[in-house]
């Protein structure tokens, strides 16, 4: 790949849509390629919205990559309406679930990899194990751990990374050991000098580690 193309696709914009799920607005963006060879479908943190993904440049280093990209809001965050049918998905992770089960079928996502960051982490974990024919791979950023989801983690047989900061003070370690313990042949990665929000403090080691997963 060369040097201008490779720039073209760090600066690269993703495009702002809006559909409807459930009579609600769902707002997502998006960011696709020619011969993508796999969709990247990102969820974000209880304290963010899918546009902070854009602001680390995350769509143009998911298809430099050779990923489509796609982050949607989790309904009532960001620009998406608030939804009984949802709620409350920290405490219903199936809702979460099934939120992305219908956002994938809105946007036509039959197979993909999912991430989910933080409080998403389960709601990733929740659908990967209802839905592992949709589900390529799995990356869990910070997970929260959940006592409820220990039966279902223990149920995936996808690849899955689970990445955390190890200067992370606001979800303990054993949130992840569980999670690694509990997901067979899962790897966990620490992100040196990061603290919860990886992404933001170690950008650079954040793409890296997702590369290298990537190319498993």
């Amino acid at each position: 790949m060369d040097v201008i193309t490779v720039l073209s696709y760090l600066f690269m914009e993703s495009s702002n849509h809006f559909i409807t799920i459930k009579g609600k607005r769902v707002h997502y963006f998006e960011s696709k390629i020619a011969g993508s060879k796999d969709t990247l479908l990102l969820l974000h943190g209880k304290s963010f919205r899918a546009e902070t993904w854009s602001s680390i440049g995350a769509p143009g280093r998911i298809n430099e990559m050779g990923l489509d990209y796609i982050a949607a809001d989790y309904p009532g965050w960001g620009e998406s309406e608030e939804n009984d049918e949802f709620y409350p998905p920290t405490r219903k992770y199936s809702n979460a679930a099934t939120f992305i089960e219908e956002f994938a079928k809105s946007v036509g996502l039959k197979k993909f990899v999912l991430l989910g960051a933080s409080f998403s982490g389960p709601f990733a974990i929740s659908y990967a194990s209802r839905h592992p024919e949709s589900v390529n791979k799995l990356v869990l950023v910070g997970p929260v751990w959940s006592d409820d989801l220990s039966q279902e983690a223990s149920l995936i047989r996808k690849p899955v990374l689970i990445m955390y900061g190890e200067n992370d003070n606001v979800i303990p370690m054993e949130s992840f050991l569980r999670y690694s313990n509990a997901i067979k042949g899962s790897k966990l990665k620490a992100i040196r000098g990061a603290g919860h929000a990886l992404y933001l403090d170690k950008r650079e080691d954040f793409f890296k580690s997702l590369e290298e997963f990537f190319l498993l």
